[in-house]
């Protein structure tokens, strides 16, 4: 594809997501949302294989189907209320409508299973755009939104999130399909905290975003794309230490920086009483942390001998040059990000 359509669609995807975040009105949000969506759906078959056709098809119909529930929540606003603002939304049955269509979006259980599938056929560029940047306008719309949306509805998907996120992908050898499961489980964390505090919330989403973003550009750096390709990070030692050191920081060990996302959660339910429904997030998060201690096991314990050919071939080409420098700016705040929990506690 031509490197200034390219630069085209990236463009309308940005000035989507940005509308959707300035717009205080359905109609220009629902236009940011398909904007952001058309964007994107000829960045994701670029290489045209049969696996990405059918990834892109899936996403197609899925985010399709998202924004006709989306606009008939907002169409049935403007009938009841006769407006198109965010804040007069007066109908319980437009919140149920709107609210469904923002959890498809997020990928959060049960309307979940789109999700590993579309990740598992597309390239790691485009992951790190539907995995992280596609989200932050569905997950600032439900943040928007918290304070009217059934607490039940928003508490049973995060905690369905929550097991599903990490029992999925225990049995997974693709590590696309495996961050795809833990995407699902760390927005269950960041919606159930946004109930509570969605100030507190939106920024441990954007945490987790770069975080993920880390990871995903030394998956791509590296070309680990299964369990069995992981050996091929001993390549560049430096990849072993910052590709552990981050799953680890996604993980929630402590005391990297990751462990905010695990704790503030932790500490905003038991602060609202809401001491039921943390055996079933540590369950949860614990299952997650099994399966990223399996791959740093397969990565830097697991190592094999290299012969002078694959060394040889492990120089490192512009767009890995690329991912490398973003590397080494995300991958500072993902380590030592726990310096910032005093910050989220000043906001408890």
């Amino acid at each position: 594809m031509n490197r200034l359509i390219i630069i085209l669609l990236l463009t309308s995807l940005l000035i989507g997501t940005s509308l959707v975040l300035l717009s205080s009105h359905w109609f220009p949000i629902w236009l940011g949302l398909e904007l952001s969506t058309l964007s994107i759906i000829p960045l994701l078959n670029m290489n045209g294989h049969s696996r990405s056709t059918e990834a892109t098809l899936k996403y197609f119909l899925v985010q399709a189907f998202s924004a006709a529930l989306l606009l008939n929540g907002a169409v049935l606003n403007l009938w009841l209320s006769n407006s198109w603002s965010l804040a007069e939304t007066s109908s319980p049955l437009c919140y149920y409508t709107i609210s469904t269509a923002l959890i498809i979006k997020l990928g959060l259980a049960p309307c979940h299973f789109w999700f590993p599938d579309v990740l598992s056929g597309i390239s790691f560029p485009n992951v790190i755009i539907i995995a992280c940047w596609q989200k932050v306008a569905p997950m600032f719309l439900l943040l928007s939104l918290s304070s009217y949306i059934s607490s039940e509805i928003l508490i049973l998907c995060s905690t369905l999130s929550v097991i599903v996120g990490g029992w999925g992908g225990l049995n997974q050898i693709s590590t696309r399909k495996i961050l795809a499961y833990s995407s699902i489980s760390h927005l269950g964390w960041v919606t159930c905290a946004s109930f509570f505090l969605p100030e507190v919330s939106f920024l441990l989403f954007l945490f987790y975003i770069i975080n993920n973003t880390a990871i995903l550009l030394i998956c791509n750096n590296s070309s680990l794309f299964s369990l069995s390709s992981l050996s091929k990070a001993s390549i560049i030692p430096t990849n072993i230490i910052l590709f552990s050191l981050a799953l680890l920081s996604l993980g929630g060990l402590p005391p990297l920086g990751g462990f905010i996302n695990k704790i503030v959660p932790l500490i905003i339910f038991s602060f609202n009483s809401s001491n039921i429904i943390i055996p079933l997030f540590l369950g949860g998060s614990l299952l997650n942390l099994f399966f990223y201690l399996r791959i740093v096991y397969n990565t830097s314990l697991t190592l094999f001998p290299q012969s002078s050919i694959i060394l040889l071939s492990s120089r490192n080409t512009s767009s890995q040059t690329i991912s490398s420098f973003l590397i080494s700016i995300l991958f500072p705040l993902c380590l030592f990000g726990l310096l910032l929990l005093p910050l989220f506690i000043l906001f408890i």
